[in-house]
Order: structure tokens, then C-alpha cells, then sequence
């Protein structure tokens, strides 16, 4: 797995790359469910969970120069029971899926056809999806991501199920001082997971 290591700090804007040990995969996911708790809008991050059940799991410590997401990096959702009819704008992570309705605006462009809202500059509300569903909580959730510097290279590496996640802010600030990564409110920490075939 050295090489995948190598392979990571050389990608443009990775400033530091550690794997991380399972003492804290364990204390990331406590973190994780106390940041959840704590904050006055819901907040969920399922990705956190399945990125720190792979085989072998990295952090890195990325700036401004890394790439873009390849696609929201968080949603405003509502769960959707089994039986609820699914709408156009679902969002399904394993066998879980959210009503969308509300987007953070990566690689794309607001809908011509339906009305929304800026809250910030790249995040849209879509009110129309909430007409009669008002008294269902929504919450942010933040999705796992593909990280395709990996999936073009999973074959040589004989590896599977890669996936990405942005941890929370304490579970960042916790990464950085376990790894001895720089507190640079430039950066951010993306831990990437991924199992051996």
C-alpha cells in the first residue's frame, strides 16, 4: 500500500497523506456521532461510517489547489420510508434514501424549470419540495464521494469499494493533531477508504 501513499502526496494540492489505525477509526466515529448531536440544524454523515469500515483507510490534508468535488459534497434532505413513493430528486446512499431539497452547487447549474433559493453562494434551497411536508425534519447531510485518482488505478492495486468523505470540523481537527498535519485554516482533511480484493 505504499505505493497508493505515494500515489496520494503526489496529486497536486495534497499537502499530507497518513494512514489511519483503528484506534481512530473508532474514536473518529464517536466524534462524529457527538458533532451530530450537538448542532441545532441536523446534520448527518453516513460516509463516515462506510469510509472507516474499509479495509485501509487514508487522510489527507488537502488545500486550495486539489481538485474540485466531483459532485455536492452536502445536501438539505429528508429520509424517505420504504414505502414512500421516491421523487425525481433522490438521493440514495446504500439502501438509504433522502428526498433532496437543498444543494450545494458543484459541476452544475440551478434547474431552469423548478423555483429555488440561494442561502449562501453555491447552496440552493428548492421550496417547492417542502409544500405539505413542513413538519418532516430536514437536516444536511454530507455524502460519500468517488475519488477517481484511486478507481483508475484499482485493477493494478487489486482494490474495491473506494470511496471519499469530508469529516466534521472536530473530527478534522482531531485528524490534523493525530497525524501531525498543519492547522492551516486553508486546508481541510478528505479520509479515503477502500478494501482489498
Amino acid at each position: 500500500m505504499k505505493d497508493i501513499k505515494i500515489l496520494l502526496s503526489e496529486l497536486k494540492g495534497v499537502i499530507s497523506v497518513s494512514k489511519i489505525e483503528n484506534t481512530s477509526k473508532d474514536r473518529i466515529i464517536k466524534l462524529e456521532k457527538n458533532y451530530e448531536k450537538s448542532g441545532v440544524v441536523g446534520l448527518r454523515n453516513p460516509g463516515i461510517k462506510m469510509v472507516l469500515q474499509c479495509d485501509i483507510v487514508y487522510a489527507i490534508l488537502k488545500d486550495t489547489n486539489f481538485r474540485q468535488a466531483p459532485g455536492s459534497t452536502v445536501y438539505m434532505v429528508e429520509d424517505l420510508n420504504i414505502d414512500d413513493k421516491k421523487p425525481d430528486y433522490t438521493l440514495t446512499i446504500n439502501t438509504k434514501s433522502y428526498s433532496i431539497i437543498g444543494e450545494e452547487l458543484i459541476n452544475k447549474k440551478p434547474p431552469e424549470d423548478e423555483e429555488y433559493m440561494f442561502i449562501s453562494d453555491d447552496f440552493i434551497l428548492y421550496p417547492e419540495r417542502r409544500k405539505g411536508r413542513s413538519k418532516k425534519p430536514a437536516f444536511f447531510l454530507i455524502p460519500p464521494l468517488k475519488f477517481f485518482e484511486l478507481e483508475a488505478v484499482k485493477e493494478t492495486y487489486n482494490i474495491k469499494n473506494i470511496i471519499s468523505v469530508s469529516p466534521s470540523t472536530i473530527s478534522d481537527d482531531y485528524i490534523r493533531k493525530q497525524n501531525n498535519f498543519s492547522l492551516r485554516n486553508d486546508c481541510a482533511t478528505i479520509l479515503i477508504g477502500f478494501d482489498k480484493v
